[in-house]
């Protein structure tokens, strides 16, 4: 290992990720370290960071710590305004991680990394006008235009988990109602599901009259699970798939306000490559068969005859890739 190493960090809702990455000849990740997200105080999840980081970069000096985070950042301060999945306002968390790694750190949204990881190495490459939009444990997405990366004025282009789909709709992590992240993210997902399973109450509207004949036929999915309490995204859509009719309600509802929420993004940024991933776009093939049939009723017809809609090339190796590319090209504060 060399002297001095890039590390790339992908600090999502559940999960941590930290590589040695090296840039040349298409990116190659040379070491790497995982770990669930347990405590998601900012000092715990700051000493995690710190405690994956020194253990793969192996006593190596840092030759810089590129991290993409989930969450909305305040411009180049280091500052957290506002991350859903962890429950933070205002938080200094660059400035708890530079105090345990040196300065050589920079912060940067998770979806911003994925989306130039992929541009530079994955499934974007070559392309010059990109939308990059992962659904997992939150909802979000990467904007590249004309081969730069696409910040907005204070850092928050590109929130596209909290586009309004429905007015007044479901709470939100982020504290307003009707996000597509209410509806569609797997925490919410899961969530919503484990609810309704276990009331016997479900939310949506075509069964609100009678909730119980909603989730009177969902033994399948809490049996696939292991229990109403252990559903998530990947059990729905296996239920889905068996004719399930609480599951296939649930989908009725997702699958258009995905479709829909792309379509518009589409429609007003005109890409000409669309990379969709995530853990539940990944997890759920027919959720995506619907949220893919929901975007090309939606979708203006001349925008999308530009847009080639591709299935992430990288796949959770983007963001670290990303994020140290990010810094080693000095997109820094």
């Amino acid at each position: 290992m060399t002297s001095h190493v890039l590390v790339g960090v992908d600090l999502g809702g559940t999960n941590l990720r930290a590589a040695v990455v090296d840039l040349d000849g298409g990116g190659r990740v040379l070491a790497e370290e995982r770990a669930p997200v347990g405590d998601r105080t900012p000092e715990a999840v700051a000493d995690l960071v710190q405690t994956l980081v020194e253990r793969v970069a192996d006593g190596a000096a840092l030759r810089g710590v590129g991290i993409g985070f989930a969450g909305m950042l305040r411009g180049w301060t280091g500052v957290v305004a506002n991350a859903p999945n962890f429950g933070w306002r205002d938080v200094d968390f660059r400035g708890l991680l530079r105090a345990r790694l040196g300065p050589s750190v920079e912060l940067y949204n998770d979806l911003n990394a994925i989306a130039f990881g992929e541009t530079c190495f994955g499934a974007a490459r070559g392309a010059r006008d990109v939308l990059c939009v992962f659904v997992g444990t939150g909802i979000g997405a990467g904007i590249v235009t004309d081969g730069k990366l696409t910040i907005g004025a204070s850092h928050l282009a590109g929130e596209f988990g909290h586009m309004k789909v429905v007015p007044g709709g479901r709470l939100c992590g982020c504290g307003a109602r009707g996000c597509i992240e209410a509806y569609a993210s797997g925490r919410n997902l899961a969530t919503r599901a484990r609810q309704d399973l276990a009331t016997g109450k479900a939310s949506f509207g075509s069964r609100r009259d009678n909730p119980a004949d909603a989730v009177r036929e969902v033994s399948l999915a809490v049996q696939i699970a292991g229990g109403a309490e252990r559903v998530h995204a990947g059990h729905l859509d296996e239920a889905v798939r068996a004719g399930d009719a609480y599951a296939c309600a649930l989908w009725g509802e997702v699958a258009p306000l995905l479709g829909l929420a792309i379509a518009n993004a589409v429609t007003l940024l005109n890409p000409s490559r669309v990379v969709l991933g995530g853990g539940v776009w990944e997890g759920a093939p027919r959720l995506r068969e619907l949220v893919l049939a929901a975007y090309q009723e939606a979708v203006n017809g001349p925008s999308a005859e530009a847009a080639v809609i591709v299935a992430t090339a990288l796949g959770d190796t983007a963001g670290v890739l990303g994020a140290a590319a990010l810094i080693a090209a000095g997109v820094i504060s």
